[in-house]
């Protein structure tokens, strides 16, 4: 691995992301670069902490083992993460032991020379202490909260659109009836006038139950700013609830930032108005500029107001992953509608699809080559095939789509072919157990194929195996 990858590896770590080409120069010459196979161990809970890591290529697994004897695997780590950041400043033994799922390449730095990169880059030392802010939170939410799964959908309406209420609502209906969970559902800036008369038990001072058992909040805080309220809110319903349903009508508010890392699906709704759906795409920009992990997946919803709309869904951009239709013999104001006319049953598959994905929220892809021993033709609808019905089996489903890639081989250069990519979502759950599988699966590909590489993306993070 020479200096120019060192330098593009570090270029996609958090804590080294802001520093600009000059500077990661410098910093890649207090690294050096190791590499482990399958299974290897990288570091061991309880060795001394002297090393940083940030893995350039392969996925890690992060272990504990129990007092039983069992293992526990806390994390999976793919290109671009680091470990080993809290026990290199405290000086303290390994807390977890870190071991290569795949083949691994990991960018190391010895604890005094990244002390020293610490004093010389302030801007480090920053996105550092952000980092380990981040990791702290995230550890006293597990505490307040509990392990109880939860799940929140941010729902954007900029432009008023009919259908978007409904559509709102019948995806918070069918969370609850999916899971079983405490449900509530929220309208933002205010609850619209419609809820008032479907409310049908008061709780609390803001919170009626509807006879569904979804729970409704009427109206937030109005004590403090708008923007503060909405994060304050939005912290509390996670400690009382598992599923948290926003509508937020209006443009998108810079505080809303706050929430985005709790969100784990939004979805943008626009209507087949040309010129408002320009608008969507800036405010769809914006919303994506905003997301600062992959865990958050962003839908965009087309509501057809009448069957005869010309409007093409291909022709808007980005383009829309739903289009429906919204009669206007639906808009009767009443929550959560449960027999829809049959002429809107693509509204309803569309909230089955949302609700499907929001539980099964993690995208794993493999890339299947058309070529075998680097650069000869061969028909591979064999191995898309083998690999649709491999992961369909574990995660319940999956598909495939032609792709064009280009790769730098190590014999004859750069490559460019036609690829299939066989992609799946995973609960987090099921991804934990069975990743390993798929590595394993993807490894006896290669061999198969005379790869030497293999390509694969976890929440669009691509490592090569």
């Amino acid at each position: 691995m020479n200096k120019s990858k060192i330098i593009e590896s570090l270029s996609q770590s958090q804590i080294f992301e802001n520093n600009n080409k000059r500077e990661l120069s410098k910093i890649a010459r207090k690294a050096h670069v190791q590499t482990y196979g399958r299974d290897e161990t990288i570091v061991k809970e309880g060795d001394p902490s002297d090393k940083l890591f940030l893995i350039a290529n392969g996925i890690v697994t992060v272990k504990k083992v129990l007092m039983s004897g069992k293992e526990q695997i806390y994390a999976h780590l793919l290109p671009g993460n680091t470990f080993g950041e809290v026990g290199i400043l405290e000086n303290q033994p390994r807390s977890a032991t870190v071991s290569a799922l795949s083949d691994v390449t990991v960018i190391v730095f010895e604890r005094e020379d990244f002390i020293k990169i610490l004093f010389k880059f302030p801007g480090v030392a920053i996105e550092l202490a952000k980092l380990l802010g981040k990791y702290l939170t995230q550890s006293n939410k597990r505490l307040t909260r509990g392990k109880k799964e939860r799940h929140v959908v941010l729902v954007f309406d900029p432009f008023n659109t009919n259908g978007a209420e409904q559509m709102t609502r019948e995806i918070t209906l069918r969370l609850a009836q999916d899971n079983k969970r405490k449900t509530i559902y929220v309208e933002y800036p205010e609850a619209g006038d419609s809820l008032q008369n479907i409310a049908k038990e008061q709780i609390s001072d803001k919170i009626f139950k509807h006879k569904s058992g979804v729970d409704i909040l009427m109206e937030p805080d109005q004590l403090s700013p708008k923007q503060t309220r909405l994060a304050l809110m939005m912290d509390n319903l996670l400690n009382d609830y598992e599923n948290i349903v926003l509508l937020v009508k209006g443009s998108f508010e810079e505080r809303m930032s706050l929430i985005l890392e709790n969100t784990d699906q939004i979805i943008i709704i626009g209507s087949d108005d040309r010129s408002g759906w320009l608008e969507i795409s800036d405010f769809h920009n914006l919303v994506r500029s905003k997301i600062k992990h992959f865990n958050t997946k962003i839908f965009t919803v087309l509501i057809k107001q009448d069957e005869v709309s010309k409007v093409d869904k291909h022709s808007l951009s980005p383009t829309p992953d739903f289009e429906v239709i919204f009669s206007k013999e639906t808009t009767d104001n009443a929550l959560f509608i449960t027999d829809l006319p049959s002429y809107v049953e693509s509204f309803g598959a569309a909230v089955d699809a949302f609700v499907d994905r929001l539980q099964r929220n993690n995208q794993v892809a493999l890339f299947i080559p058309t070529t075998y021993d680097v650069n000869k033709p061969v028909d591979t609808t064999k191995y898309i095939d083998e690999t649709l019905a491999f992961l369909g089996k574990r995660f319940g489903g999956a598909t495939s789509e032609e792709v064009k890639g280009i790769w730098n081989s190590n014999e004859i250069g750069l490559v460019g072919e036609r690829l299939f990519k066989v992609h799946t979502y995973a609960t987090p759950i099921d991804l934990q157990k069975k990743l390993n599988d798929v590595i394993e699966y993807v490894g006896r590909m290669k061999k198969d194929l005379k790869q030497e590489a293999m390509a694969i993306e976890i929440n669009q993070r691509l490592t090569l195996i």
